[in-house]
């Protein structure tokens, strides 16, 4: 059983790490310990359903610490992963159906060809990991109307998110903690197979950062009308980051979807925050956030995405659906006048890719 549970974690780190071998790391007793890794930037598009859009461009782990549970209880107790940090990279792609993006899906595809070929022990395995995360940093990087010419004089910001203590693990459908066996028992007779994960995390919070592009010369020539710089390009330009969200605790349930043969067929993530504060923005802050969520909504709804990107998407990570809760939100403003205005709603959406 010890070389059958070894396997097992030997197939799963393969399909999640580049240039992984058994010899990287050896047990001492249940535990082992990896270091410096990078992630499969494919399968982790594909397993997240992220839009053909973005790109993960980095992914990397510092260190990660492998716990496994007793052979007697393999089939009821997770194998614990915990990682003390995640650096993260998601790019807008300039072109989706350019030649180099197509080249990344035929990987994507080669890479997630093991999946679809049956639910053997190994993915029941993958599926009961739980994942304890320290940080996680990512940077979300879009291009917004700014790949085209003469529709933008500056890039929208990006977003630093930073997650702490973060907790990942498999409940049954009622997002209870149950053994990995009752976890599973919800697919027993069903031609479909149903996995169900919760996600919660301490603590997030959000930067808003000044693109590169935001100071090249030809961002700053093309917000000259006249010889004069127009007002709102030159408040654009000075803008030099700024805290929008901090200290946000919230939880996730994730229903992925797969069918007989392990083959992705639907995701569904359901966010829910209680409670979001906004620190103080400032105008120009305030203009980067609106020149973000512009960026961030025309890369989610980009249209020269061509058929058989289309069709790849749908066989790799199927349909996803995802919604949004926010019970609060205290919302301050602050004007130049130093005049704050609070502002305090509820907010509910939900989007579909």
């Amino acid at each position: 059983m010890e070389s059958i549970l070894a396997r097992a974690l030997e197939y799963t780190l393969k399909y999640w790490l580049k240039s992984f071998s058994r010899d990287q790391f050896k047990l001492q007793g249940r535990t082992g310990h990896l270091y410096n890794l990078d992630i499969n930037g494919d399968a982790l598009h594909a397993s997240m359903g992220l839009p053909l859009a973005l790109t993960v461009t980095t992914a990397k782990i510092g260190k990660l610490e492998i716990i496994l549970p007793k052979v007697s209880n393999v089939q009821v107790d997770p194998i614990v992963l915990q990682i003390d940090r995640l650096d993260l990279v998601l790019e807008e792609n300039p072109d989706v159906d350019t030649p180099s993006t197509s080249n990344n899906y035929n990987t994507q595809s080669t890479t997630s060809s093991g999946k679809g070929s049956g639910y053997a022990f190994a993915d029941k395995i993958a599926d009961g990991m739980t994942l304890q995360f320290q940080t996680v940093n990512l940077l979300l990087e879009t291009r917004g109307a700014s790949s085209f010419e003469g529709e933008a004089v500056w890039a929208p910001p990006m977003a630093s998110i930073t997650m702490c203590n973060l907790s990942f693990y498999t409940t049954n459908e009622n997002w209870k903690v149950v053994n990995l066996k009752e976890a599973r028992d919800f697919s027993s007779n069903k031609n479909l197979i149903y996995v169900f994960r919760k996600l919660e995390w301490e603590s997030l919070s959000i930067d808003l950062l000044p693109h590169p592009e935001m100071f090249s010369d030809d961002h700053l020539a093309r917000s000259e009308v006249g010889g004069a710089q127009r007002d709102d390009g030159a408040k654009r330009v000075f803008f030099g980051g700024e805290r929008f969200l901090e200290g946000i605790s919230g939880e996730a349930y994730i229903t992925v979807q797969r069918t007989e043969l392990n083959s992705p067929l639907g995701l569904e993530v359901q966010l829910h925050v209680t409670e979001v504060v906004c620190p103080a923005l400032s105008e120009p802050g305030l203009r980067a956030f609106l020149r973000f969520l512009t960026g961030l909504y025309v890369c989610l709804n980009r249209g020269d995405v061509d058929l058989k990107a289309q069709q790849h998407s749908v066989e790799s990570a199927g349909h996803s659906l995802v919604s949004l809760v926010v019970e609060h939100v205290f919302l301050c403003i602050k004007d130049p006048g130093l005049f704050y205005f609070w502002l305090f709603f509820y907010a509910h959406g939900h989007s579909q890719v």
